[in-house]
């Protein structure tokens, strides 16, 4: 029986009060949820809604969106695929964008096509996203322009749409392969009865060959109106300016007349359950899915609400939790294991649970799932699940409330995308904060308990596994699959005993070491200091983000050091440390100990270095060294954990090659290393697996890790480096030395020289990939990789414009290029091109004359000018992220690049010509050593 006391306690943490049997709480329960005070919503006459948040993070930015309730659904049957294709036709021509102007105009002002500027098609909403930079007097009437063409000024002239044709059919062949062609087996059946099964945004390939004109343009005609249309703005404008410019553009517009009923889908629930087995000779999974029936969602208008859904939140997280402690046992019945809602239908949700299986079969993992669907369901929950839950759920709500202020826009209008399409409440994280703090504590098991059962409250249910077609997988028919359900969910189960949680990482604190030296870093707002044991510390703050402090360790050393007889043991040491835990805890022992921390770090090998890296909230520091202290003194070794690591490893890489892509990457980069033993894993196999040594790659860990030589932590965030010191003293000072030189080492593994080319054939879709690959040996200088890149971005803006949209041959693709000095000085230039079989020669001429063009006359200057105008929008972005600093204060002072690399990026950017990426051209492509690999179907 609870005391008074805690009951009182109990009311006044949740802000509530009773009196004569009267509850002010239940009355707060009903009051409504009350909008963002941040925010100005509302709605026009002509039905278009707008939202308006200022918001200063990034500065001199402004994200656009233009959201449209119109996607697939609404398709008539001679349309399918053309709400997806009016959503490239918008980029392709309107009344203020002649056909490729707008990309051109964008890319003009630092807006980078497909990375920043983008859109997306879905059954019920295209989504149209347009970031522009406000530096520039101009820029942001041009971007309002922009989005009222979208809503209604496209052109779709005859011309416009062929051209457009071959992209799209791009884009659909790029979707093509194992996991498309199960779709569509099994989506018509998990969507009976309603028009979904029937309307993938991608649509017919048939129809987006041949459909008529006038089809697109009564589609535009009938969806595309204002009031199935939202404009959001948020960013560093005031409301004033941006409230002018979206009634200028959007308030006179018109709906068309006789307009069509915009009605939504209605699911009925399912009436019997069924069952489905679909496997594919190119699927590299095998999985397990139990779709129970779609309910009516519920809508979020009130409090009370709002408190149903952090109750089901709760319960969600707790039977996911008992899913992921299974699949990081010693012997887990699943590879992975998850629920969740599955929304697709407007207005309708379905509780699912998936599993991941191996080749033995579904058996052990359908048990198992159902088993805890069952617990779940008959027993509910434990009190130390729901009090680690809870303190989960209230740090991520911390760590928001705390961001708050230095909270990105492009958040921001993405929450207010939901509220237009979903009705997703907005009150804004002031208001959620509070109702966590008073709503979270009184929150009761009993409440949360009878959650699973409300999920699963109709039993018809549909199973579906999906999996390689192979002969020595045991996979049952579509009835044993349905049975295995019925019975797995008619199990008997017992509860859960309630489990102790350990409430430290580290019951003994280490003798701590002292700053002995202290450097400022004169033009990086940085100090590094160096502790007695040598282990060097850079410290960064800033206030970029109002609670985050990000770390990363490194000393040079890495793969490379270790000759053929290791290789296994480098490369998959620290992928075996996270699966085994560290000090006395295994991995789900440390979920556990961490709940209600914001915390995290991992360890890292590349060829050159070994890498710490994580991060913390202010609060969570501690925890953050502690994890650190533990990483390097006490690696876990548990051979029962690790054999399961190696048995899901191996189930997972068993039937990988199958898929045409990854046989190809394979054979590919065997084929350019010359076979050589040395040279990286980049497809892992089992025999990779099976050649591990787990006494001698935690031997190899120890050497690499477990020691103070060499080390220097880089630390950026809001950090007060005062405060710090003593715990930097204490978790870093205190790691022995064991005076030793730490350093990389060149293997001396290096691609074939010549010129070679590789044919290789795999898979039965009519797809294709070129990849081509410009490398040598040359001097490392940090303005020939400045060069480098931009020849690569020179090369793609021209990939866009004449490979995509002129020859639409392409639906992506492009060049990459990159100097480097470690562990050899080099260069190399990539370019992968996806096609179809039948453009392959096409787009190698293609390409080569552009490569040519670039060598004999350089770049247009308008296109070098907007790359330049991308990298000034990038980099401004960039100087005001904790990342960004991290990884430019690892290349100066621990690799040693000039820091004027940094301090002066704008004016070396400035300084680039034509001709400096016609002198990069002529050295890069200088016809020594060219690798080219194509991938065709077979036959």
């Amino acid at each position: 029986m609870q005391s008074h006391t805690r009951i009182l306690l109990r009311c006044m943490l949740a802000g509530t009060l009773s009196f004569a049997g009267f509850s002010l709480f239940a009355q707060d329960l009903k009051s409504n949820l009350p909008t963002d005070p941040n925010l100005l919503t509302g709605k026009f006459a002509n039905g278009l809604t707008y939202y308006v948040r200022p918001n200063q993070k990034p500065e001199k930015k402004v994200e656009l969106r233009l959201v449209v309730k119109a996607g697939s659904i609404l398709e008539d049957n001679d349309q399918q695929g053309l709400a997806h294709f009016m959503e490239h036709m918008n980029f392709n021509g309107t009344k203020n964008f002649q056909k490729n102007e707008l990309v051109n105009y964008l890319q003009s002002i630092g807006v980078e096509f497909g990375a920043d500027l983008n859109a997306y098609t879905a059954f019920d909403q295209t989504v149209y996203i347009l970031p522009i930079p406000t530096d520039k007097p101009g820029n942001l009437e041009k971007g309002f322009q922009i989005i009222e063409d979208w809503a209604h000024n496209a052109l779709l002239t005859d011309k416009d749409i062929d051209d457009e044709r071959g992209v799209v059919l791009e884009e659909s062949r790029l979707g093509k392969g194992a996991d498309d062609r199960m779709l569509k087996k099994y989506f018509p059946k998990y969507a009976a009865g309603t028009k979904y099964a029937e309307r993938l945004p991608i649509g017919k390939d048939t129809i987006l060959k041949t459909f008529k004109y006038e089809n697109i343009r009564r589609f535009y005609n009938d969806w595309y109106r204002p009031d199935l249309q939202a404009v959001a703005v948020v960013g560093d404008i005031d409301t004033a300016t941006a409230m002018k410019l979206i009634r200028e553009h959007f308030a006179t517009l018109k709906n068309p007349k006789g307009e069509k009923t915009r009605t939504y889908i209605t699911a009925a629930a399912r009436t019997k359950s069924d069952a489905m087995v679909v496997t594919d000779k190119e699927a590299t999974s095998s999985d397990l899915q139990i779709m129970f029936s779609h309910t009516k969602k519920m809508e979020e208008k009130t409090v009370g609400d709002y408190r149903s859904n952090i109750v089901r939140a709760l319960a969600l997280q707790m039977l996911n939790r008992r899913f992921s402690d299974l699949s990081q046992s010693s012997n887990p019945p699943f590879l992975y294991a998850g629920a969740g809602f599955d929304d697709l239908i407007h207005g309708y949700e379905s509780f699912v649970v998936n599993a991941g299986f191996g080749a033995d079969g579904p058996d052990n993992a359908m048990k198992a799932v159902t088993a805890e669907l069952i617990r779940a369901k008959k027993f509910g929950f434990t009190e130390s699940e729901l009090e680690l839950t809870k303190k989960e759920m209230m740090s991520g709500m911390d760590k928001l409330y705390n961001e708050r202020k230095t909270t990105n826009s492009g958040s921001y209008i993405n929450e207010y995308t939901r509220n237009f399409l979903d009705n997703e409440p907005v009150p804004g994280i002031e208001n959620e904060y509070q109702y966590y703090k008073n709503l979270l504590p009184g929150i009761q098991l009993s409440e949360v308990s009878k959650q699973p059962a409300q999920w699963m409250q109709n039993v018809n249910t549909f199973t579906l596994i999906t999996a390689p077609e192979k002969a020595d997988q045991k996979l049952p028919n579509d009835a044993a699959l349905l049975a295995m359900t019925q019975a797995g969910l008619s199990q008997t189960v017992t509860a859960k005993a309630e489990e102790k949680v350990a409430t430290s990482l580290m019951t003994t604190i280490p003798q701590p070491g002292k700053v002995v030296g202290t450097v400022k870093e004169e033009g990086l707002d940085a100090t590094t200091y160096t502790l007695s044991n040598g282990i060097k510390v850079t410290i960064k703050p800033t206030d970029f983000k109002s609670d985050e402090i990000i770390m990363r360790g490194v000393k040079q050393g890495g793969t490379g050091q270790y000759g053929v007889a290791d290789k296994q043991n480098a490369a998959f040491i620290t992928d075996i440390i996270e699966e085994m835990g560290i000090g006395d805890f295994s991995p789900t022992d440390l979920e556990k100990i961490l709940a209600g921390k914001t915390v995290s770090i991992n360890s890292d090998m590349s060829d050159i270095e070994d890498i710490l890296s994580g991060g913390s909230s202010i609060k969570d520091f501690e925890s953050l060294m502690q994890l650190t202290y533990l990483y390097i003194m006490h690696p876990r070794k548990d051979e029962a954990l690790y054999n399961a690591f190696k048995d899901k490893q191996k189930q997972q890489l068993q039937f990988l090659s199958a898929n045409p892509k990854v046989a190809f990457a394979d054979t590919m980069i065997k084929t350019l290393y010359d076979n050589n033993p040395l040279a990286k894993i980049a497809i892992p196999t089992i025999q990779d697996i099976d050649k591990v040594n787990l006494d001698r790659a935690l031997d190899i860990y120890k050497a690499e890790f477990g020691s103070a030589d060499g080390y220097h932590f880089f630390i950026v965030g809001n950090v007060d480096a005062e405060k710090i010191i003593p715990l930097l003293e204490t978790y870093l000072g205190s790691i022995p030395v064991q005076k030793k030189t730490t350093a990389y080492k060149d293997n001396g593994v290096r691609p074939i020289a010549g010129e070679h080319t590789l044919k290789f054939k795999k898979g039965t879709e009519k797809q294709s990939l070129i990849v081509t690959q410009y490398y040598g040996e040359i001097p490392y200088s940090d303005d020939l990789a400045l060069k480098a890149q931009a020849l690569s971005e020179v090369l793609n803006i021209k990939v866009v414009e004449d490979l995509r949209e002129k020859l639409g041959a392409i639906y992506g693709g492009g060049f990459n290029a990159s100097v480097s000095r470690l562990p050899y000085q080099r260069y190399s230039v990539g370019m992968q091109l996806p096609c179809g079989p039948e453009n392959v020669d096409k787009l190698i001429a293609a390409a080569n004359d552009e490569i040519k063009e670039l060598k004999e006359k350089g770049p247009d200057q308008k296109d070098l000018d907007k790359v330049k105008a991308t990298w000034h929008e990038q980099h401004r972005t960039a100087l005001k992220e904790n990342k960004y600093w991290m990884g430019s204060l690892e290349s100066i002072l621990f690799w040693g690049k000039d820091k004027n690399t940094i301090l002066q990026y704008d004016s070396r950017v400035d300084k680039l010509t034509p001709a400096d990426i016609q002198q990069t051209a002529q050295k890069l492509f200088n016809g020594k050593n060219q690798f080219t690999a194509i991938l065709y179907p077979e036959g």
